[in-house]
């Protein structure tokens, strides 16, 4: 079984020779080939060499094609400026948009002749050619990608404070503003599937229960979410596979997050996995190592918790992961360990 068949099996729930892994890792992997991480930013050739590099020398079972987070790429595509570091990952330094008329004149920038035409299409194009390249010469790996939330990713164009005050101030601003965005969050999805990804993960960090209560994330994040994947998989002619990435505290909306029926979760290290295998009876569910952990643990901590991690799942759809993004100084000596203890554990 290679890895591509057993990632498959694992999203459909079926058996399995053993635990796929696939770590949430993108700009970590720079460090590996002594290079930080705005060395590598708009540079497609550094980036593959470090994902490369990474998955050869550590064995896992899929890839993450990205680097500044969805979220941020997008926005810098549509003339947010980036604000680089060695070894943090790109912000964006002033957001964007403050009111709709703002948002308005966005949109209006980014099309030309009412078809969309990024202003900024630079980290655009790096982006996919790191995965064609990736797809090309990985052909047994499968290829995912991120992709952001539209509620997250009005928070970005406005600045994380003014969403939050939003929710109470002005939430017609928040559902005008995703409305607005949306056609181009899917067009980006669009060109990612062109390119050839594999599986497609929304990330949409702030509809967390950590950051926002149940009822706003139905009120908000939620409709836009099960449209999104309803609209990728049809872009993808139904050979897509569409995740779901929600940072922090999900316990309170993981029957919302069933009813949006992802192929797979990526769950968070402080979701206890017993209680979302409870109410994610028939989907896939990546998670959920601390990225801290990951960091600063020693190997034989480490080894307690992804055993532990396998046991709670018991090999029913699972695979074994981090259960957000790995952070750059994290050895790589801690993620071939979770694919040896992937490949020697007994059930």
């Amino acid at each position: 079984m290679n890895s591509k068949e057993r990632v498959y099996n694992a999203f459909k729930l079926k058996e399995i020779d053993r635990i796929p892994v696939i770590p949430q890792l993108t700009y970590a992997a720079a460090l590996w080939i002594n290079k930080t991480i705005d060395e590598c930013v708009n540079n497609s050739e550094y980036q593959y060499e470090a994902l490369y590099n990474a998955i050869k020398e550590c064995e896992y079972d899929g890839i993450y094609a990205g680097w500044e987070g969805s979220f941020n790429l997008l926005a810098s595509a549509m003339g947010s400026e980036l604000k680089l570091s060695k070894d943090t990952p790109p912000s964006i330094k002033t957001p964007l948009v403050s009111n709709l008329e703002d948002l308005q004149q966005v949109i209006k920038n980014n099309k030309l002749n009412e078809e969309i035409k990024f202003v900024n299409n630079k980290g655009i194009d790096t982006n996919m050619k790191l995965i064609k390249k990736l797809k090309q010469n990985l052909s047994d790996i499968p290829i995912l990608s991120y992709m952001p939330g539209p509620f997250t990713f009005v928070g970005v164009l406005t600045g994380l404070n003014k969403l939050m005050i939003n929710i109470i101030r002005n939430p017609e601003f928040i559902i005008n503003a995703m409305e607005l965005v949306y056609e181009f969050i899917l067009y980006f999805g669009q060109l990612k599937i062109e390119s050839g990804v594999d599986c497609l993960t929304i990330a949409d960090p702030s509809s967390s229960s950590t950051m926002i209560s149940p009822v706003n994330f139905e009120k908000f994040g939620f409709k836009y979410l099960k449209k999104l994947i309803n609209d990728l998989r049809k872009v993808g002619n139904g050979k897509i596979k569409v995740g779901l990435h929600i940072c922090g505290n999900t316990t309170p909306i993981l029957n919302l997050i069933k009813d949006l029926k992802p192929d797979y979760f990526e769950v968070d290290s402080n979701v206890d996995l017993l209680e979302a295998r409870a109410k994610l009876d028939d989907i896939c569910i990546i998670g959920n190592i601390s990225p801290v952990d990951l960091q600063k643990n020693n190997i034989e901590t480490l080894n307690k918790k992804y055993v532990e991690c396998i046991n709670k799942l018991n090999g029913k759809g699972h695979i074994l992961s981090s259960g957000c993004e790995i952070i750059y100084g994290t050895p790589i000596e801690n993620i071939k360990e979770m694919v040896k203890v992937s490949k020697n554990f007994k059930f």
